[in-house]
């Protein structure tokens, strides 16, 4: 993008340059995971930010960039971001306790420590924890920690804290106009981990199909099938390379957990009725492909890759809806559990699984749901497990279920609706959430 269209950048235009950027060999080789979270994220031009800023509306993350800005000093922008990826992965853009606290000017300098935190690339002026180790700072500390720090110092001293000499003691790499400030989204922090499970998942499978492609065909053995190959070593336990697969100085499952330990329910759960016909709705919707080169960088094959939008499998779709046995659910719930399904059955092919801690059967449905088997404790992990998944190579998941019981912390690779008797108990951070109404008497 040169200077002179910097001004009049259409998103689609600025789209097509962070995409080329994140997709630029050498920041996805040493930032894998940051490139595929950037990727989920909507640029937008806007010359009001001195620099960059990120910001959530219905359900979609946007990244406000001054291009101007980046065309003057392009040698931040890698640093920032990173930065703006650690806003959002750490809760700071949607989480309550962000937003909850009597003294903004020292939430504000607690954030932008952890944001900075990590970050090797060339920053503008920034603040770090260094800069007041004196007073408690240390690595690794949550955002509420050094806050909670600050806020005594001020407390037991009765002035502000002060960087120690020689530090850069403020100055935001970044607008903080859109962080967390009493203007939380509802289930904002969910749609966080969400966001989080699902770059990342994308990201792992996305390395595992380029492994696959490089590595040489098995031999062919005539009459017989191939040996079974061994299992895909997982990069993440590997130490010599863990680290370019950690964000924020975390693992993607840490931030996760992070996230979901004081996730609240989201203030509004839409009734199931209509969420079931869109989710089936989205399940069947085409789906965003990396099969065309890039007519951007059409010199850089298999290194660019360009977009189109391609239907799904030209097969029925299908849908596993799992019903937690462990309820108590009454016969009028079930059948009318059914009779919902009969409808969706004409869409897509509906395959039943109960699970109470174990699954105890599946079958295709047939039209009516009437005894099932389990009535032991909960365990909503069982359903997602590969061996039940892959065995019945589904599209999404419907789960029936209380909520009660543990579940997977890492997001499921397939669409996921929790249809929650007790919305307000529930704790996981991904998957679609709605609420099984008692029936009126």
């Amino acid at each position: 993008m040169s200077p002179s269209t910097a001004k009049t950048a259409t998103r689609s235009e600025l789209e097509e340059w962070l995409d080329g950027f994140i997709r630029d060999p050498s920041f996805l080789e040493a930032y894998p995971y940051y490139a595929a979270i950037l990727a989920k994220m909507t640029p937008v031009a806007d010359p009001s930010v001195a620099r960059m800023a990120v910001s959530l509306h219905d359900g979609r993350f946007y990244l406000h960039v001054n291009v101007e800005s980046f065309m003057a000093e392009p040698q931040y922008l890698r640093g920032v971001l990173l930065h703006e990826v650690h806003h959002v992965v750490l809760g700071h853009l949607t989480h309550p306790k962000f937003a909850e606290c009597e003294e903004p000017e020292l939430m504000d300098l607690a954030v932008e420590m952890s944001a900075n935190e990590y970050i090797e690339e060339e920053l503008p002026p920034a603040v770090r924890w260094r800069a007041y180790s004196s007073i408690g700072m240390r690595p690794g500390q949550s955002t509420i920690e050094r806050y909670e720090i600050l806020v005594r110092h001020l407390q037991g001293t009765g002035s502000r804290p002060k960087p120690g000499a020689g530090e850069q003691g403020s100055g935001n790499v970044d607008d903080h106009r859109h962080l967390a400030r009493g203007e939380t989204s509802a289930g904002g922090v969910a749609q966080t981990a969400l966001l989080v499970g699902r770059a990342v998942s994308e990201a792992k499978a996305e390395r595992a199909a380029k492994r696959a492609a490089e590595e040489p065909p098995p031999p062919k053995r005539r009459g017989k099938r191939p040996p079974p190959q061994p299992p895909v070593t997982n990069d993440d336990d590997d130490p010599n390379v863990s680290r370019r697969y950690l964000v924020a100085g975390r693992t993607p499952g840490r931030l996760i957990e992070e996230l979901s330990e004081t996730t609240r329910a989201p203030d509004v759960i839409i009734d199931w009725r209509a969420a079931l016909a869109m989710f089936v709705a989205r399940v069947r919707a085409p789906v965003h492909t990396w099969s065309r080169p890039s007519r951007r960088f059409p010199d850089r094959v298999f290194e660019v890759p360009g977009r189109s939008w391609a239907p799904r499998r030209t097969a029925e779709q299908r849908l596993l809806v799992a019903i937690d046995t462990s309820l108590s659910m009454t016969k009028q719930e079930l059948e009318e559990i059914a009779r919902q399904l009969v409808v969706l059955s004409e869409r897509v092919h509906v395959t039943i699984a109960e699970c109470d801690v174990a699954v105890a059967r599946v079958y295709p449905f047939a039209g009516r749901i009437e005894n099932v088997v389990g009535r032991g404790g909960t365990d909503l992990r069982a359903v997602f497990a590969p061996s039940v998944l892959g065995a019945h190579d589904v599209d999404g998941v419907v789960y029936f279920t209380d909520g009660e019981g543990p579940y997977p912390e890492e997001p499921a690779p397939v669409p996921t609706l929790w249809v929650l008797t007790k919305p307000q108990h529930f704790r996981c951070p991904w998957g679609e959430k709605a609420w099984l109404r008692p029936p009126r008497s």
